[in-house]
């Protein structure tokens, strides 16, 4: 769930407005409250219940998961719409992975852990499909790459 509940709220475009947080809990920097990020919006409660309901996801806790005869029947429709998907999935996991800097990670380690598996597998799907033109890297999703190795 925690993909879905950025502090940058910029993070979750058009696609994803139903997971923004409420304008009360958001800052002039577009960041929301830390209250925020552990209490998901109304909008967003009721799409993982509708999701829920119909037996597409299961919930443990905070962790949600999709079965892959789920992810490949509501695969892309076209080349415009998996870049779009990508790069919205590299945006979500770049902006909850740590960043980045001069220090270790060693006290990060967790965070890391957690994430570095999205990482890889987002660079094993942009491997499948960048040889054919279908889609192109974005710039989170780069940093992303360097973060993971980091």
């Amino acid at each position: 769930m925690e993909l879905f509940l950025p502090r940058t709220q910029k993070a979750l475009d058009i696609a994803l407005s139903f997971a923004r947080q409420d304008p009360v809990h958001v800052d002039e920097n577009d960041r929301a409250s830390l209250f925020s990020i552990i209490t998901p919006s109304e909008a967003f409660d009721k799409a993982i219940n509708e999701l829920l309901d119909r037996k597409l996801v299961k919930q443990e806790g905070r962790v949600l998961s999709v079965h892959r005869v789920v992810q490949e029947a509501t695969n892309y429709h076209d080349k415009d719409d998996l870049q779009k998907s990508f790069a919205q999935a590299a945006r979500l996991v770049y902006e909850q992975f740590p960043k980045y800097g001069i220090a270790t990670r060693y006290k990060e380690w967790g965070v890391c852990q957690e994430y570095i598996p999205h990482g890889v597998y987002l660079s094993k799907k942009f491997s499948d499909y960048v040889r054919s033109g279908a889609l192109n890297p974005t710039d989170a999703f780069v940093v992303l790459l360097a973060n993971c190795a980091a």
